[in-house]
């Protein structure tokens, strides 16, 4: 999947995870929807038996934005793997993200809804 970048696009990794490469959601974890600002990509290079993905958010909609984004899509991805739907699930970077489950909860919630059957989480 080729990552398009309008002008002002400002597209940053914020995390990196692994799974099982034969699990299930492998094949179809991957892309966005169309208006959305994150990413689910799959690395370039895996390990043998696995297969690791990286998480996009695009900065250029604000920083605030962006850090309740990609708090969002690393907590979903979380929420994923909790529910079994990631065998094997690593998280390999990203883990500053992960919010104290003490703090406040933002009030926009944006969801990885369009990324392939993981929307049967949101």
């Amino acid at each position: 999947m080729e990552v398009r970048q309008a002008a002002n696009a400002d597209w940053e990794c914020v995390a990196v995870f692994e799974l099982d490469a034969h699990a299930p959601i492998a094949d179809s974890l991957r892309g966005n929807a169309s208006d959305s600002c994150h990413l689910v990509l799959p690395a370039r290079e895996s390990p043998p038996g696995r297969r690791r993905f990286e998480v996009y958010v695009d900065f250029a909609i604000g920083t605030k934005q962006a850090v309740l984004l990609a708090q969002e899509q690393v907590e979903a991805v979380e929420q994923w793997a909790a529910a079994g739907m990631m065998p094997g699930y690593r998280l390999l970077s990203g883990r500053e993200w992960l919010r104290n489950a003490a703090e406040p909860q933002p009030l926009v919630r944006r969801h990885l809804a369009s990324v392939s059957s993981a929307r049967d989480l949101n």
